[in-house]
């Protein structure tokens, strides 16, 4: 790694650690966020007294007319959350953690879910900004994409083993044109 790099990591890793200082809260708490940021997806983050998960959103922006687009994602941190409700069936192949393979799970299509506390980070490509903020709001919906993964990190922070049917149950089939 060059040198020049490794100390833009530590200055970015120190004005993160003061960002998510100001919520007054503790530092793991914010694990699941920053997995998000700097990883992807959605994650989750439990201990004795403290569970917190996060849930992403992406939206793009696309100009038709130079050809070029942005994308935003939206980073929710959600701390203690509980479901308010889940609607639908969706039938999707998943991989956890530390499963070798994808398997075949059902996830309801629709979630709201409500949280002592609501943080989001919205990450801008085109300002390469990331905006934090807490939301006054307590409950949040979400469907498609995201409800599938606020339900799988909520099955995560219940302790419920995430199964489904394997990859090799599925066959393959020929199909002529």
């Amino acid at each position: 790694m060059k040198v020049n790099d490794l100390k833009a990591i530590l200055k970015f890793s120190a004005k993160e650690e003061a960002m998510f200082g100001r919520f007054d809260l503790p530092k793991d708490a914010f694990y699941p966020m920053i997995l998000s940021l700097k990883v992807g997806g959605a994650w989750s983050y439990s201990t004795g007294d403290l569970k917190s998960i996060s849930v992403m959103k992406v939206f793009t922006t696309y100009n038709e007319e130079t050809g070029t687009g942005h994308t935003i994602e939206e980073v929710y941190l959600f701390l203690d959350p509980e479901y308010v409700s889940k609607e639908g069936t969706v039938y999707r192949l998943e991989k956890c953690g530390g499963r070798d393979e994808r398997a075949l799970v059902t996830r309801p299509y629709s979630v709201t879910l409500k949280a002592k506390r609501i943080i989001v980070a919205s990450i801008s490509t085109e300002k390469k900004k990331i905006f934090i903020k807490e939301l006054d709001e307590k409950t949040m919906s979400f469907t498609g994409p995201s409800a599938f993964y606020a339900a799988h990190e909520m099955e995560h922070l219940e302790h419920i083993e995430i199964d489904g049917l394997p990859m090799w149950a599925f066959e393959y089939e020929e199909v002529k044109s």
